[in-house]
């Protein structure tokens, strides 16, 4: 049986307090959290499902482009959907009047795990772009592995209420190991080679580290409780989503431009 119903906060939020500690929108008999920060996580999907159909589109054929129209679908599906229940509907998802709200709810374990299904299919389209066959192949064994293995995961913890298995750390923790890694060898390839094109994707890895700093410092910070007490409504995820929106428009304006697979650049360099 779901145990998600009966998981609350270390500090418990009752329904009637959720709206004190939050921006609200009463609209009828909608309550609207967050407004101003579901306006820019919904802009952020919508602009990420943009860009996928842009990969999607020209992706002629490279498997590159497909895999990167692929895990930019799964990341905007995520972003309306993590949306929906982290600030949009939250309350009406999450609470009962009278009672406490939930911790979490299945619109963000479905978010956790399209995430991380999406940054698996990223590194596909990595390994397709830079990656020898073993490589590869190694690429999509690693992908499909850790993301069967957390969608598992974070079920258990769904069903078991262990809070730490549907955690967005736990999520991070798993999308981590092939970020390091993709990183570490591009840098070690460009030290080597100085190829322009792994410098455009080094820029693409910096703007995502950028962020998460940027989020983590925000959140430890605690400048979120301190500008909503000033009615400054402006939370550390609104600082992920800005960003994560700029990520998207290097990823559209500059980065997909140059992608392209393994095979198209070796045979580019022999003509050339």
């Amino acid at each position: 049986m779901c145990a998600l119903p009966e998981m609350y906060a270390q500090q418990p939020v009752l329904a009637a307090d959720w709206c004190q500690a939050q921006p609200c929108w009463q609209i009828g008999n909608w309550t609207i959290s967050q407004p101003s920060s579901s306006v820019l996580v919904y802009f952020l999907a919508a602009y990420t499902l943009f860009v996928a159909a842009h990969f999607w589109r020209n992706r002629g054929a490279h498997q590159s482009r497909l895999w990167w129209s692929i895990s930019l679908l799964l990341t905007g599906i995520g972003a309306a959907v993590a949306g929906t229940s982290f600030q949009a509907f939250g309350y009406m998802i999450k609470c009962q009047p009278g009672g406490y709200c939930q911790l979490s709810s299945w619109w963000e374990i479905v978010y956790n795990i399209l995430t991380v299904w999406g940054a698996g299919a990223l590194l596909i389209a990595v390994a397709h772009a830079f990656f020898d066959r073993r490589g590869l192949t190694f690429s999509y064994y690693f992908a499909a592995v850790t993301s069967l293995l957390y969608t598992s995961i974070c079920l258990y913890g769904a069903f078991s209420g262990r809070a730490f298995l549907i955690s967005f750390e736990l999520m991070i923790l798993f999308c981590s190991p092939a970020f390091v890694g993709i990183v570490g060898w591009m840098l070690y390839r460009y030290y080597i080679d100085r190829d322009p094109d792994l410098r455009s994707y080094l820029l693409c890895w910096a703007i995502l580290l950028i962020t998460t700093l940027l989020y983590s410092l925000y959140l430890l910070a605690g400048l979120t409780l301190v500008l909503w007490q000033n009615s400054i409504w402006f939370s550390e995820n609104d600082v992920l989503h800005v960003c994560m929106i700029l990520w998207c428009y290097y990823v559209y304006r500059f980065l997909s431009p140059e992608v392209r697979d393994r095979v198209f650049q070796i045979e580019r360099a022999t003509r050339f």
